[in-house]
């Protein structure tokens, strides 16, 4: 990091992303709603606050209020089904019927539409609750049915942790009071069906319902229960041996979600303040690779929809790991519909470079220009408001973090307008970056020099550039040598010593100050004369006299930024791991040498024994030596002197 004070942020008000931070609030404590919608301010992402605003106002029968709040969490998650159900079953409480019809054709179809388990039995409870069949009789016992059929299509088939649903609904049928044989019979043969399907796919405590439904077979008919059970069996015993497997592979899986706004809490809400889980990343991602796998024969429209649905469960609980959301994009074929999984995912992961970039690839494969300019500004102005936020925490680390963050997404931003709508546009980005000098790191100035030059061949105007980074970036050792080896790259001598002699006296970082000694040396080695190396070494030797002699000699010997002296004469003083080239050699003599070229076995020649046949016999025959405490016999002397001293009859001979 620079150690200059750099000028006073100038702010450019024609960009709603490089707007001040609004001026700290000061409030009261009894104050909770503001205090709340502070948290929010501060961390736009972080549902907690949101649900503790919610709680707030539904304490006090503010509910209007509340659903403002839950659309801002839907607008914002409209995949993290949680959200939905909590809403619901709140609205079901007070009986708000109409607004939960609302939601429910929001949640469960178009484009916010949630195959989650737990949300869809919600609105089975609203359909049962809707349909009372004391009054409404067959018909109402219908509609329930086929509300059942259509989660159990939706979402349990997919689902290993399903048992509350399937019991759920074979309860509901064996509840069924029939009035006549036609209506028994029915009964059974739905039940026959719900259990086929349950016990036909992997779900916890199948070996439970297989004793239930064996059970069942033999209350029904003990004449036919053997014919039903073995034409099930098959597929029982497949769908446990699954299950058995899923469970291995997914053992430590954390499943949790809140069941009321009293049950949230950090342990069973996504923060997007705490860093991924990996561990857990890690389980996700292997279980949908299972998946892939189709150990249960499905059709392609039927995997596809299971794999979806164990996304959607994905990026539900690890809302804020960016691969998860990338490998669900990736996953899906079409184009619009990758587009709105990406915008989903970046609403929740503001500031995730790789899930913005990614987007914006998207929107310009179709041409959609004023949308990729959206995406780097959203993600810049979230990068912004992050870094201004956590300038109160005063972690330095963080702090830079936050600032290289931002100036890489610029720098990304600065590149792809150029692609897009060349130079000019760059260069209009590059301008609205200047205007927050305080919040970037010198890398912008770098990365604007290298376009310019590599763009229109144009030395001066990237010297102009980095010359523009020095006003700000002079302290900084990192920028310096950057500016140097660019310079060095133009030859510009005049340029380089100038740069050279100002910075040195400057710069405060002695490893930053040795490097830059170390490549001024180097240039002149190469391009100027012996006096000036001896004139540089000596003022290097009074800055850093515990640099070792040789060592600075050799790096004058470089090749290709390699020290080849140390590597192959002074070895003991290499302490640099090996490079690609030595890597490659160092196989192929490895493959050489266990027989392997150009990846195919290589015959190994058979050498003929040194010693006749007979020699071996004789060894074959002589106990080990582990069978004596002490060595009696020295073999190689034994072979030595019959090879040298002894004339053995050849074989065959009498």
């Amino acid at each position: 990091m620079s150690g200059v004070a750099t000028p006073t942020l100038s702010v450019d008000t024609s960009n709603k992303s490089l707007t001040p931070p609004d001026a700290v609030v000061q409030r009261d404590a009894n104050d909770v709603e503001g205090l709340i919608r502070d948290k929010i301010e501060r961390d736009p992402v972080d549902i907690l606050a949101y649900l503790e605003l919610i709680q707030y106002y539904e304490s006090r029968d503010a509910f209007e209020d509340s659903r403002k709040v839950y659309t801002q969490l839907h607008n914002k998650f409209p995949y993290y089904s949680p959200l939905w159900t909590l809403q619901l079953k709140g609205e079901l409480q007070r009986d708000e019927f109409k607004t939960v019809e609302r939601l429910l054709a929001e949640c469960l179809s178009g484009e916010k539409a949630n195959n989650d388990l737990h949300l869809w039995a919600t609105y089975l409870d609203y359909v049962r609750r809707t349909n009372n069949l004391i009054t409404g009789g067959q018909e109402a016992r219908a509609v329930v049915v086929r509300a059942f059929e259509l989660v159990m299509e939706k979402c349990a088939v997919f689902e290993p942790r399903s048992s509350f649903f399937w019991n759920d609904y074979l309860g509901f049928l064996e509840q069924w009071k029939p009035v006549n044989k036609w209506e028994e019979q029915q009964r059974i043969d739905m039940i026959r069906r719900l259990y086929k399907r349950m016990l036909s796919v992997p779900f916890e405590s199948i070996e439970k319902t297989w004793n239930r439904y064996t059970q069942w077979e033999q209350d029904v008919n003990s004449l036919t229960a053997r014919k039903f059970i073995g034409e099930l069996s098959s597929d029982y015993m497949k769908a446990r041996s699954l299950y058995q497997e899923w469970s291995h592979l997914t053992r430590g899986l954390k499943r949790s979600v809140p069941s009321s706004l009293a049950t949230a809490n950090k342990n069973t809400t996504p923060r997007s303040d705490e860093p991924v889980d990996s561990s857990q990343l890690k389980i996700w991602l292997n279980w949908i690779k299972w998946e892939k796998d189709n150990k249960l024969g499905l059709e392609e429209s039927v995997l596809s929809a299971r794999i979806t649905y164990i996304y959607k469960q994905g990026v539900q609980h690890m809302l804020f790991a960016a691969e998860m959301w990338y490998d669900y994009a990736m996953y899906v074929s079409d184009t619009s519909e990758r587009c709105q999984i990406l915008h989903t995912a970046v609403l929740a992961n503001p500031t995730s470079p790789s899930l913005t970039f990614k987007l914006a690839e998207c929107y310009e494969l179709d041409n959609k220009l004023d949308l990729v300019q959206k995406c780097f500004d959203d993600c810049s102005q979230s990068l912004l408001h992050q870094y201004r936020s956590d300038l109160a925490a005063k972690d330095e680390l963080t702090i830079y973090r936050q600032k290289k963050n931002l100036t890489f997404v610029n720098c990304i931003y600065m590149n792809t307008m150029k692609r897009l709508s060349g130079l000019s546009a760059a260069r209009s980005v590059f301008g609205k970056c200047r205007k927050l000098k305080n919040n970037l790191t010198h890398d912008i100035y770098i990365e604007n020099a290298y376009l310019e030059y590599q763009n229109q061949n144009d030395y001066k105007t990237a010297c102009k550039v980095l010359e523009l980074g020095l006003k700000y970036f002079q302290e900084d050792s990192v920028y310096v040598n950057k500016y140097l080896d660019f310079l060095i790259v133009l030859n510009k001598d005049p340029q380089i010593k100038t740069l050279f002699e100002t910075s040195a006296e400057k710069l405060k970082d002695l490893e930053g100050l040795r490097s830059l000694y170390k490549k001024m040396i180097s240039y002149e080695s190469k391009f100027g004369s012996l006096s000036n190396v001896y004139s540089l070494e000596k003022r290097f030797f009074e800055r850093f006299p515990q640099e070792n002699l040789i060592e600075v000699f050799t790096d004058r010997y470089q090749v290709q930024d390699v020290n080849l002296i140390k590597k192959l004469e002074l070895t003991y003083m290499d302490n640099e791991p090996a490079t690609n080239s030595e890597d490659l050699l160092n196989s192929s003599l490895k493959r050489s040498r266990d027989g392997q070229a150009n990846g195919q076995p290589q015959k190994r020649i058979k050498k003929e024994p040194s010693v006749p046949s007979e020699i071996f016999d004789l060894l074959a025959i002589i106990p080990k030596r582990q069978y004596f405490k002490v060595a009696l016999l020295d073999p190689q002397n034994l072979v030595t002197y019959l090879n040298e001293q002894v004339e053995l009859p050849q074989s065959g001979s009498t």
